[in-house]
């Protein structure tokens, strides 16, 4: 069969619906806009190789190039080529080709020389249940591929496989670790031992073709020195003579074979690394690995480099000290929440349980916030992030109290059971778990607190003067204890999500509302619900947005409920009308600068629908986006909406797109024309920015003739394709762009020179 063979280019293009007239931009022109990116944490390495130079690592977030001689790395992610994220193996061939296996099954090929990737997705689609892709072993034309069921054997001139082994002796479908070719026979590496071609075998695929050679371990490498065999495997470091294996004296616990030369064999050996020489002596190379090794490789100047599970990757210098490489990144691959401040710096949080702090990022770095490097910070497990009065950001730990990051990005405050005296659970008060904040428009910031052991302190209120006061929580049934994090509408009302993006929950818990000095209709005592009955999806709430219309959308685990009379909200209760989002469990919402909704599912990718929520403008999957999202279980999602970019958050990493609409302006003061000037054929659009609502843009030539005249199609920004009202390129020349609202009332001009090549 043949693998698939395609070709990448540096830009996915496709066509996206952008405004609720049904304009159809086509991406294809417009610089930027379609534009994927991918961000991911690169600290747990699964395999390096060496191509003799440099060192490649395949890891959960994707792989890296380190060159050891300037400490440069060059990262590749799924919106850079990968099939996806979750590399599992990595190998350089003969001819400098990089070869990742993912744990889907999907094999990548990367020519480094001609930036081209291939791809091979035949194991992705044999229905295998574990499909990993585990090791490489190159014999001549020949590439051997350990997978997660047995071993595939791929012609590397002809680009296609060539035999399958699933069946060695009594072992069927085991997991292959290693694969190695010595003295005309095949051995395989296993989960369960080591077998071997038989003698003079042609059947490979049969299996009485094969024997087993050892059967009382798992074999992770394979490598021949000094005219024989070895095997590193749980116990000890094996080598084979006369159709049998045995242990190497003295090397009886578990090892790893990094790589054979011709005077040494180099393993690991619990946290020492160790070398075997022609004569069979053990000499010790490093004493003091820190962490757990799970690969290693060698650069022609025999300089060794291990792979860790957590921390990169490593080698040790002339006084035996250990230095590690990481290309800057996240603290993890999880984006449990996340938001856009006001300098379109990316914040997200790690998660409830387990966690990794909370990370930054300005467009070209990241920065990690964690309890080892932020002595303010008292706890990892970071599970809610949101923005508060004056860029700060506000971070909720589960059980270190709420994290205050102020304009300049530091931590400054942690507030807590000292500060203002929140109350914790009642097994421990000091224990606090407060929920994602929201500030009004006074500039108040309100904090719920979960399962606050005194009732009269569940929500509390920061006043501008830094001040607090303390309310009780919902007193009308329910579980009044599920609050996670608060929306505040345009009447102030304080509206409670009561579920965790991560499906910790209590079904009891009502959707409740809150108003402390308006009475709203239908509420008692301040406090209000929604219910089933009253015509919600469901009671279980992840997520919460107030749109542009006052309309309040709340994401269920089972579609979506809309809030449509702020001010008698029992009697404006509907749900989405889309019958595919309807019973979705619904993670996160949110909206874009022309009230599009992005709705993101634990399986079904991201919906986007027309402000009323009656079409479908757009659904993302990996599927449909050729793996540029990184996971199509997406738990939240933010929008920088001055530069149009909708960040997805996943839990194997975060992923963006650029989009046409932008924030519009309140009034014009001047429009921004990108580039200026604009050479043709080369570039054909011109990005027209600054725009006000509703705004229409005029093209005129000097003599005051119109050119093109077209409705802005991205919010705060429009997009002129060089073309006349007949679809013909304009000629060299000066031409004017006149902007203006609906009214007219309102007018920006600027010039631009079109040039002709």
């Amino acid at each position: 069969m043949r693998a698939g063979n395609v070709l990448m280019k540096s830009r996915w293009f496709f066509v996206l619906i952008v405004t609720n007239s049904f304009f159809f931009l086509s991406t294809a022109s417009v610089a930027g806009i379609g534009d994927w990116k991918s961000y991911t944490d690169m600290k747990n390495v699964r395999s390096i190789a060496s191509d003799g130079t440099t060192i490649w690592a395949a890891t959960s977030g994707g792989i890296f190039q380190f060159n050891p001689s300037d400490s440069s790395y060059q990262k590749f992610v799924n919106s850079d080529g990968l099939s996806t994220n979750d590399a599992t193996a990595i190998f350089v061939d003969s001819l400098g080709n990089i070869w990742i296996g993912q744990q889907s099954g999907n094999i990548d090929v990367y020519n480094p020389k001609k930036n081209i990737w291939r791809y091979i997705t035949d194991i992705t689609r044999s229905g295998k249940t574990n499909r990993s892709i585990n090791n490489f072993f190159q014999s001549g034309d020949k590439m051997y591929i350990s997978t997660g069921f047995g071993a595939v054997v791929f012609s590397i001139s002809k680009f296609e496989f060539s035999d399958t082994y699933t069946r060695f002796a009594s072992l069927i479908e085991p997991i292959v670790t290693s694969v190695h070719v010595y003295q005309n026979r095949v051995f395989v590496a296993t989960s369960l031992g080591i077998v071997t071609s038989k003698s003079g075998s042609t059947n490979l695929i049969a299996p009485e073709s094969w024997e087993i050679l050892s059967n009382n371990s798992t074999v992770n490498s394979l490598a021949e020195f000094n005219g024989g065999f070895y095997a590193s495997s749980t116990i000890g470091l094996m080598q084979y003579q006369n159709n049998s294996w045995s242990v190497v004296n003295g090397l009886a616990t578990a090892v790893r074979i990094i790589a054979a030369f011709d005077t040494s064999l180099v393993f690991v050996e619990g946290s020492s690394v160790k070398s075997l020489n022609t004569s069979s002596a053990v000499s010790l190379l490093n004493s003091a690995i820190p962490s757990t090794v799970s690969s290693g490789t060698t650069t022609k100047e025999r300089k060794v480099f291990l792979g860790f599970i957590s921390s990169g990757i490593g080698s040790w210098d002339q006084t035996t000290n250990w230095n590690f490489f990481l290309p800057n990144g996240p603290n993890s691959n999880s984006f449990p929440q996340i938001v856009v401040d006001e300098n379109g710096m990316v914040w997200s949080a790690s998660g409830r349980s387990g966690g990794s702090g909370f990370y930054s990022f300005n467009g070209s770095q990241w920065r990690n916030y964690t309890i080892e490097n932020t002595p303010m910070v008292s706890s990892n497990d970071c599970y809610a992030i949101e923005l508060g009065p004056n860029n700060s950001k506000w971070i909720s730990t589960w059980g270190g109290g709420l994290v205050l990051v102020d304009r300049n990005n530091n931590v400054v405050r942690v507030f807590n059971q000292n500060v203002p005296g929140f109350v914790g659970v009642s097994e421990n008060t000091n224990y606090i778990v407060p929920g994602k904040i929201a500030s009004d428009r006074n500039g108040n910031v309100w904090v719920p607190i979960f399962r606050a052991a005194d009732f009269s302190k569940t929500i509390w209120k920061m006043k501008p003067d830094s001040t607090w006061e303390s309310y009780p929580g919902f007193p009308y049934g329910g579980d009044p204890a599920y609050m996670f994090g608060v929306v505040i509408d345009q009447n102030n009302t304080k509206w409670f999500t009561n579920t965790v993006p991560t499906n910790f929950s209590r079904p009891s818990a009502p959707i409740a509302f809150f108003n402390e000095s308006r009475a709203i209709t239908g509420s008692q005592n301040n406090w209000g619900v929604i219910t089933v009955d009253d015509g919600a999806s469901n009671l279980n709430t992840q997520s919460m947005i107030v749109d542009k219309e006052n309309d309040i959308w709340i994401a269920t685990s089972t579609g979506i409920t809309i809030i449509t009379d702020i001010n008698n909200p029992k009697h404006g209760v509907s749900k989405i009308y889309l019958n595919f989002i309807a019973d979705q469990y619904i993670n996160w919402i949110t909206i874009d600068a022309q009230n599009n909704k992005w709705i993101a599912t634990s399986s079904k990718g991201v919906f986007v629908v027309s402000p009323d929520g009656r079409q479908l403008l757009n659904q993302y999957t990996v599927e449909n986006t050729n793996g540029k999202i990184a996971d199509n279980n997406v738990m939240s999602l933010a929008f920088d909406k001055k530069k149009g970019i909708m960040y997805f958050g996943t839990d194997k990493g975060l992923s963006s797109i650029e989009v046409p609409a932008i924030e519009t302006q309140a009034t014009f003061s001047s429009i921004d024309l990108s580039p200026n000037p604009i050479y043709l054929p080369n570039n054909q659009s011109v990005e027209i920015r600054g725009l006000v609502d509703e705004s229409s843009i005029k093209i005129l030539a000097l003599n005051g003739k119109v050119i093109s005249q077209f409705s802005a199609q991205g919010g705060g920004r429009a997009f002129w394709n060089c073309r006349d009202g007949e679809g013909r390129l304009v000629a060299s020349g000066i031409y004017i762009i006149v902007a203006h609202n609906r009214a007219g009332d309102q007018v920006a001009t600027a010039k631009i020179a079109v040039i002709q090549k």
